[in-house]
């Protein structure tokens, strides 16, 4: 008898409205019962047979009730439950099991697992525990279905643990698992992102002798692609070919999918063809995962005859399919093209989706062709996408690039009429679009407007707005700006202290540029190459040369490098100084970094070597840069 203790601890009450223990004791193994007539179980077959399963249940339930009557067999009910179980009627099932123990008619194992088996397809754990536990009651051990079925009870609700507790428990005392119990676990596994559990559950089937079915190594498969575990999904699939193990279309399109992702395009390829000679049909998914590949990596004439290709053998494309297409052809520049294809899909009856207007909208704007973008707009609208924040935003972001900023700021109007809530990136693009044709009056204003409509600026739209104020030298509110931020607790990033280091350079305040860098250069942030640059201009234009030359030993320091314009300038301020030896230990500086000087700069440093006398110190470095790439100098 098998009632495992780990059980009885989370014993749940046996007696309530779902499950029914009845007050009279359980009949003994030789207690009789009494047979129904042949007719009865006739009438019964008949209509489960025929699928009128209510008027079964009810037959059932009529023949305890009546009085002076022998209650049917088990079988009988068996009968039933196992129809309401294929039908998933799960609700009759209950009822009819406690009519049953009410008539004193004692359940088997079948009875059980088929009452377990309509719990747990009812996502109801608790109740499937219950009856479970039942079996001890009613005299009877549950076999390896009943447990396979509380397994995968276990494993709906996403405790695979506590059924990894049970399968141990089963080994130790009984009935020993089959396939079919390691198939749900490893289906569990793999579904739940955690293949590696699969792949080791399919490691101990084969260390006992039980042979995995084909349905746990596409699950096993399926469930490596789903990770992004390509090499190890390489590897199953190589197994699985050698043992003749066919793989599902499931399994396949996921490890299309996962290649494709990989960037692996012509290995997806391949295994889109070992597929079809296996004799598996490729479905939509499958053509969608490789078209949506080959668009991916610019293969978009390949992609469009793979789609011809699926066409031909009787596969419809879906709106992922066409959109996929439209998408690459938006990125090409053939607009005109998508345009077309957009019809194809409403003469295929295909409708699109928002994402498919928004693709092809995105695609007339970023070629220019905002008149056109306009037009589609309103068509857009007339089917029903009107208030398509993504829509707005993509259009306002075309007109704000070609600086068309009040038929951008026409549009925030028009959808805050409608009673839609702009978001903060389409006050971001305004910001950016009024800054960059100098309105930063206007974009400054965009601010106060964004709080107003309840929205909260974020790093992003700070940073823009200083770059728009640094460019027209407002340093006062750039600085103002700054003290909002803290203010707000939005943290600047490195972007923020690149705007204003490069504000405090424009406007000569250069110490102040220094404490920002050393602050950068002290703190979590990483500073870039940017804010360097930017100091070594100032510098050099500046003439403050030593400032420059440090600036430089800190860029190399952090795997940066300087450009020739940089060099060439901090090198004639040298020369024009008479610091030539400052401008040799540079130019060596500049060799040993890997960087080759340039032509101009090399004859530019031999005017001033030769004026001042220091030709001999320029001659020993020309070993040094003729084994430079790209440096090639006679003297």
């Amino acid at each position: 008898m098998l009632l495992l203790p780990w059980r009885r601890a989370h014993r749940a009450v046996a007696i309530n409205r779902f499950s029914v223990s009845p007050s009279v004791n359980p009949p003994s193994p030789a207690a009789p019962v009494h047979p129904s007539p042949p007719s009865f179980e006739s009438c019964l077959m008949s209509l489960v047979g025929s699928g009128m399963i209510d008027g079964a249940v009810a037959l059932l339930i009529e023949s305890v009730s009546a009085p002076c009557s022998n209650p049917p067999p088990t079988r009988s009910f068996n009968l039933v439950l196992c129809a309401l179980n294929k039908s998933r009627r799960f609700d009759l099932a209950i009822p009819l099991f406690r009519s049953m123990c009410q008539s004193g008619v004692p359940p088997d194992v079948l009875t059980l697992t088929l009452l377990m088996n309509c719990h747990c397809e009812s996502g109801r754990l608790d109740l499937v525990c219950q009856v479970f536990d039942q079996f001890e009651f009613w005299k009877c051990s549950p076999n390896v279905i009943s447990c396979n079925t509380l397994i995968k009870a276990y494993c709906k609700k996403g405790r695979i643990f506590d059924a990894l507790r049970f399968l141990n428990a089963m080994w130790e005392t009984g009935p020993r698992p089959n396939d079919r119990t390691y198939s749900i676990l490893i289906d569990s596994a793999c579904g739940s992102s955690n293949s590696s559990l699969g792949l080791r559950l399919i490691g101990e089937m084969l260390g006992i002798g039980l042979v995995p079915s084909a349905a746990a190594y596409n699950c096993a498969l399926s469930g490596l692609c789903k990770e992004g575990r390509m090499k190890g999904s390489r590897i199953l699939y190589a197994r699985m070919t050698k043992l003749g193990i066919k793989g599902n279309v499931v399994s396949f399109t996921g490890f299309i999918s996962g290649l494709c992702r990989e960037g692996e395009i012509e290995e997806a390829k391949i295994v889109f063809i070992e597929m079809s000679e296996m004799g598996i049909r490729p479905n939509v998914m499958t053509y969608t995962a490789l078209i949506h590949g080959l668009c991916s990596h610019g293969q978009i004439d390949d992609a469009k005859k793979t789609m011809r290709y699926m066409v031909h053998l009787g596969v419809a494309p879906n709106v992922v399919t066409y959109t996929a297409v439209l998408g690459e052809l938006c990125k090409k520049g053939r607009v005109e093209e998508a345009s077309r294809l957009l019809d194809e899909m409403g003469q295929q009856g295909i409708d699109p989706n928002e994402f498919t207007y928004c693709t092809l909208l995105d695609g007339l704007c970023k070629s220019g062709k905002l008149e056109e973008a306009m037009q589609f707009f309103r068509r857009f609208q007339r089917q029903g996408f009107g208030d398509n924040i993504v829509a707005y935003n993509t259009l306002i972001s075309g007109f704000c690039k070609k600086g068309f900023v009040d038929e951008a700021s026409r549009l925030l109007e028009e959808i805050m009429q409608k009673g839609s809530k702009p978001d903060v990136i389409m006050y971001n693009t305004l910001i950016d679009g009024f800054c960059k044709v100098g309105k930063t009056d206007t974009a400054y204003n965009l601010l106060s407007d964004m709080e107003r409509q309840g929205l909260r600026a974020n790093v992003v739209t700070y940073n823009t707005l200083m770059a728009g104020l640094v460019k027209v030298g407002d340093l006062v509110r750039v600085l103002h700006l700054v003290e909002e931020m803290a203010g707000k607790q939005i943290e600047p990033d490195v972007i923020s202290y690149s705007i204003l280091l490069n504000g405090m350079c424009r406007a000569g305040r250069f110490q102040d540029a220094e404490n920002i860098l050393h602050h950068v250069e002290d703190n979590e942030t990483e500073p870039d190459a940017i804010m360097y640059l930017c100091m070594l201009h100032s510098y050099s234009k500046g003439m403050q040369l030593q400032r420059a030359k440090s600036i430089i030993l800190r860029m190399r320091k952090r795997g940066f490098q300087a450009n020739f314009i940089v060099y060439s300038i901090i090198l004639q301020g040298f020369c024009i100084r008479g610091e030539i030896e400052e401008a040799i230990m540079l130019l060596h500086g500049i060799v040993l970094s890997g960087t080759a000087p340039s032509t101009v700069i090399v004859s530019l440093f031999l005017e001033y070597v030769c004026r001042f006398g220091q030709l001999d110190k320029f001659l020993d470095l020309l070993p040094v840069t003729a084994d430079k790439d790209g440096f090639n100098f006679m003297v």
